[in-house]
Parts: structure tokens; C-alpha cells; sequence
């Protein structure tokens, strides 16, 4: 008779060597490292992210300033907190010091403080203002704020030469509302060579309550005419088409309940098929 057991126990002394001890060892390793790295990590704090914008390298500075704009979305109790508000109002306006994408992250974090001064600042930086992307997060961070006191301030960049300004106007004046004095302004961005342009215009006219960019918004729900635009991916085209069926929904015109309908129930999109349920529902409230 055979006796097995010697080469069972040699076995098992292999498996554990070559295996599991090794694995034991790496899984207390890792353990450790990431005790050490929680230990050691410096948390951030929109207090310490402001003073690594002011002190940190040029080339550094809009990665602490995307950093702080992400961390006052958050919340973190920061939004009543008037020293950080005082010195991203500073940063915002220093043109000589700090970078336009810098810049543009302290508008949009501006605009999440519940403070009356911060409607004052955005609209003074904006008077002040020269470079496009920097004018352009300023008036998006008004819309966040939908101050109607800069209605005036606005409609002079519908009809700016840079299409990246009256796409974000006509988008903005939307949401802020005041329908009889910016829904006349809109009218003629519906003829923009701009597609961008005309589908913003079109769609504020619906919020505001005016179906004279009804036909420009049909366009925008037919994925065949979506699809023969160059540069339109299918996530572009869903994203326009969700926008457009949100935009008849607003409208209630009872000749666009087909496209809703057909739409709700075959569109190869979900998100699509979803938000014309949606609209549907809405015209039957």
C-alpha cells in the first residue's frame, strides 16, 4: 500500500507558501499603506484651498480654484461664510494677478453664496470684464442667482460678436426671466447661422412663455435632423433632444402631443423615451 499522506502534507506546505502566506502579507501591506495615507492626508478646507490659490504657482492655481468651486457646491457649511465670499470676490477681480480660468471657478463658486453682496460683485465684475470666458462664467453665475437686476447687463451680449457670449445670454436671460423685456431680444437670435445660438434662444422663449421658437425646438426633437449636423454624437444629439422635449412640455401646444407621444414610446434613447413620458404626463396636468 501506498502511503499518500507525506505528499499531502508536502502539498499543503507548498500551497501555503507559494499562495497564501504571500497574499496574507500583501493584504496587511496594502492595509497599512492606506492607513498611512489616510493618516497623513491634508484635508482641504475652502480657507486652506484660498490661501493655495493665493500662494501657489501660476500654472497651479485653477486646479485649487476647480477644487474650491467643486467643494462650496458641496456645502460644507461654508456658504454663510463672508471671509472666504470677501476674498473669492478679491481673487475675481484681480486681473493682473490671477489667471481667466481661475478666474472663471471663483464666479461659479461665487454664486453659491446666499449673500446680497454677491449679486453686487458678479454684476460689477461683469462691467469690468474683458476676457470671454471669464465674462461668460460670470453671467452663467448671474443666471444661477437669476438676478433680474442684471437683465440690463445681459442683453447687450446677444448680439456680441463671440457666439460662446449670446448662446450663454440667451440661455441665462431665460432663466432669469422678465419675459416682456427679454423675449423681444430673443426673436432675432432665432435666424442665427450659430445652431447653439438659435436652440438657446428658442428654448428661453419657451420658458418665457412665447412658442415663436416652436419650430426650431421640433427640429431640435427629430433625431434624423440632429443626426445629419456635423459634430453630433449620440450623446449630443440626446442631450439636445431631452432639452427640446422639456422646451414642448413648457409650451403645451397641442399639435406637438404626436412627436411627445411617438417619442415616449420609440425613441431608441431611455432618457429620451423618459422625459417625453414626463412632458406627456405634463399636458395631461
Amino acid at each position: 500500500m501506498v502511503n499518500s499522506a507525506p505528499k499531502s502534507d508536502s502539498g499543503k506546505k507548498l500551497f501555503y507558501g507559494l499562495f497564501i502566506f504571500p497574499l496574507v502579507i500583501a493584504t496587511g501591506m496594502a492595509v497599512l499603506l492606506c492607513t498611512v495615507v489616510l493618516l497623513t492626508r491634508e484635508v482641504e478646507t475652502p480657507e486652506s484651498l484660498i490661501t493655495a490659490i493665493k500662494t501657489g504657482s501660476p500654472s497651479k492655481r485653477w486646479q485649487k480654484a476647480f477644487e474650491l468651486s467643486n467643494e462650496i457646491n458641496q456645502g460644507r457649511g461654508m456658504i454663510r461664510s463672508s471671509g472666504v465670499m470677501k476674498e473669492i470676490i478679491h481673487i475675481l477681480n484681480d486681473r493682473q494677478e490671477y489667471d481667466p480660468m481661475t478666474r472663471s471657478y471663483m464666479a461659479i463658486a461665487l454664486s453659491r453664496f446666499d449673500d446680497p453682496l454677491v449679486a453686487d460683485a458678479l454684476m460689477e465684475a461683469l462691467t469690468q470684464e474683458e476676457d470671454v470666458n471669464v465674462t461668460m462664467h460670470v453671467i452663467w453665475a448671474l443666471g444661477m442667482k437669476e438676478e433680474k437686476r442684471a437683465v440690463d447687463l445681459i442683453l447687450p451680449y446677444l448680439k456680441d460678436e463671440r457666439s460662446e457670449l449670446r448662446k450663454t445670454s440667451a440661455y441665462v436671460l431665460g432663466v432669469i426671466g422678465q419675459a416682456a423685456q427679454v423675449a423681444p431680444h430673443l426673436l432675432p437670435l432665432l435666424n442665427e447661422e450659430d445652431r447653439d445660438v438659435r436652440w438657446n434662444a428658442a428654448l428661453s422663449l419657451a420658458r418665457l412663455g412665447d412658442d415663436s421658437g416652436y419650430e426650431e425646438i421640433l427640429k431640435m426633437a427629430d433625431r434624423k435632423t440632429l443626426s445629419s449636423y456635423e459634430g453630433m454624437d449620440q450623446a449630443k444629439i440626446e442631450e439636445v433632444m431631452v432639452s427640446a422635449v422639456k422646451g414642448l412640455a413648457l409650451l403645451k401646444r397641442s399639435d406637438s402631443q404626436d412627436v411627445l407621444n411617438q417619442l415616449a414610446t420609440s425613441d431608441e434613447s431611455l432618457k429620451v423615451r423618459q422625459a417625453a413620458l414626463e412632458a406627456v404626463k405634463a399636458f395631461g396636468n
